[in-house]
């Protein structure tokens, strides 16, 4: 345990403190030990050390939360989760990133941000998304839909394995880390810095730091509004979406999943935004898996939705398909601000399905009625094999308003057409009305946005906000490019001070607590 610095002393127990090590914490902790390895940093974790978390909705048993740490929600879990694959995606994806950076320094962080997250595999991955054959733009365009072309690279399971395990290995020696560790408290020190409160999985601990990196992604998504509401800063209500992810068999996605990994369509449902995302479509599919906040919203615990790519999953043995998925969002209606809007949304959710993601076949949500068979015969009369199996069957239609429906059901009518036209299909999704899950809810754009400057620093604190938490754009390689932009403006403004022996532990120590 880190004993408090005392009152009198000017020194802080800790040069930089970085709450969250998924891709912008860890990329953050690089960026400033490698601007100066002797910064005193401090890595602190929620969740648990990336080969200890397993997931009980990967075995077919129900989500526990596992004690209040969901291992997809923690850490690297959201976005590079251990025994997962993913893709990396690079600019313009994350677009609102080049008017936030500027284009020459967003290029270059991402340029940096993409090599550090794949010098550790012993091949460059492919890029692919660029260069869409006619068949796939002719297909989307006679929909009025336009692909989002950028440069994508999936890494599967064992590559990502190795991205985890690497980037672990080049901060051991240069960083403590302390998992089961976040922040609950932040004030100013009076000298410049802040009084961090720091509760652990047993202990509450008091320290110093000179600058705090908040990178908390989803785990910390109102819990780092309030710290920063705490500090006087004042932050923007997001535009929230809400919508449903899609599951059907492999080989009606995997035609344009080999195209472009990371299919991404905005469109426009008279005023309302509706867009495709995380598309987890290759050939060999995607899963599914359960993000679990605990107590993170008021009312109770919620879980939602997360898909991950898969590269190296077996055949199922009864002789299906491997399942596909991907997500299906339209902008809110009819509720309020954010705010209400988010508490209106969960309040429907746990009525109807007690905060536990639930589904309906295709027909049935189209044609808002509940399904005839439970959730074993649904899932058993799929040609594919469900990727999870702790789900019910419910009324995933009534989640939305009228108008929220009406986007979602046109959206995908026109998004499934250009997909079954690009794979050889009868483009006319009616067809597959009894082969497809509807799987809810997912929701996005939770995040307050904080006002911060193009190395993510929150005016007059010495305080940054990076990756999914900083509201901007989201992805590995968007979270790793804010996290290098932080670290290094950080260790800019620092100079080396010698360590307290006296209050802490030595400099570089690893630990897995």
């Amino acid at each position: 345990m880190i004993n408090p610095t005392p009152a009198d002393s000017t020194a802080a127990d800790w040069d930089v403190v970085i709450a969250g090590a998924g891709p912008a914490g860890l990329a953050c902790a690089r960026a400033v030990t490698e601007a100066d390895s002797a910064l005193r940093v401090l890595l602190l974790e929620a969740g648990r050390p990336y080969k200890h978390r397993p997931c009980p909705v990967d075995r077919a048993r129900a989500c526990t939360g596992c004690a209040g740490i969901c291992n997809v929600v923690s850490g690297f879990g959201g976005s590079m989760h251990w025994g997962d694959g993913a893709k990396l995606s690079l600019l313009p994806s994350g677009r609102r990133l080049i008017d936030h950076l500027g284009a020459v320094a967003a290029q270059e962080l991402c340029a940096t941000g993409y090599s550090w997250l794949t010098e550790a595999l012993a091949q460059t991955p492919e890029l692919q998304g660029v260069g869409l054959t006619d068949r796939a733009v002719e297909a989307f365009d006679a929909q009025h839909l336009a692909i989002r072309e950028y440069p994508v690279a999936v890494l599967g399971e064992s590559d990502l394995a190795q991205v985890i395990e690497a980037f672990h290995h080049h901060l051991a020696g240069r960083v403590e880390v302390r998992h089961t560790s976040e922040v609950t408290g932040a004030e100013p020190d009076g000298a410049g810095g802040l009084r961090l409160t720091v509760r652990g999985h047993r202990e509450v601990q008091h320290l110093t730091c000179r600058h705090l990196v908040l990178a908390t992604g989803r785990r910390g998504v109102t819990s780092t509004t309030a710290l920063l509401h705490a500090l006087g800063v004042v932050t923007e209500q997001p535009d929230i979406s809400v919508g449903v992810r899609l599951e059907m068999a492999a080989p009606l996605l995997a035609a344009i999943g080999e195209e472009h990994p990371d299919l991404k369509i905005t469109q426009l449902d008279g005023a309302r935004k509706v867009k495709t995302f995380c598309f987890c479509g290759g050939p060999n599919g995607g899963r599914i898996k359960f993000t679990n906040y605990e107590g993170a919203f008021p009312g109770g615990e919620v879980i939602t939705l997360d898909g991950h790519e898969t590269t190296e999953r077996p055949a199922p043995a009864d002789g299906r398909a491997l399942a596909a998925n991907f997500g299906l969002l339209c902008q809110v209606a009819g509720r309020g601000d954010a705010h209400q809007a988010r508490d209106s949304f969960l309040a429907s959710y746990r009525e109807l399905a007690g905060g536990r993601p639930f589904t309906q076949s295709l027909g049935a949500f189209l044609a808002r009625r509940p399904d005839t068979a439970d959730w074993p015969e649904l899932a058993a009369a799929m040609p594919f094999q469900p990727s999870v199996a702790d789900l019910t069957c419910g009324r995933v239609d009534a989640l939305f308003t009228d108008h929220e429906h009406a986007s979602l059901t046109a959206g995908l009518g026109r998004v499934m057409a250009a997909i079954l036209d690009h794979a050889g299909h009868p483009a006319d999704s009616s067809t597959l009305e009894d082969q497809v899950l509807v799987v809810g809810p997912e929701l996005e754009f939770l995040w307050e946005r904080p006002p911060i400057d193009p190395a993510g620093r929150v005016p007059g604190l010495p305080v940054y906000v990076i990756g999914d938490s900083a509201g901007i754009a989201q992805g590995i390689v968007q979270a790793a490019m804010t996290g290098i932009a932080a670290g290094r403006d950080i260790a800019g403004h620092l100079d080396t001070v010698p360590a307290q022996s006296s209050t802490r532990q030595p400099h570089g120590a690893v630990t897995a607590r």
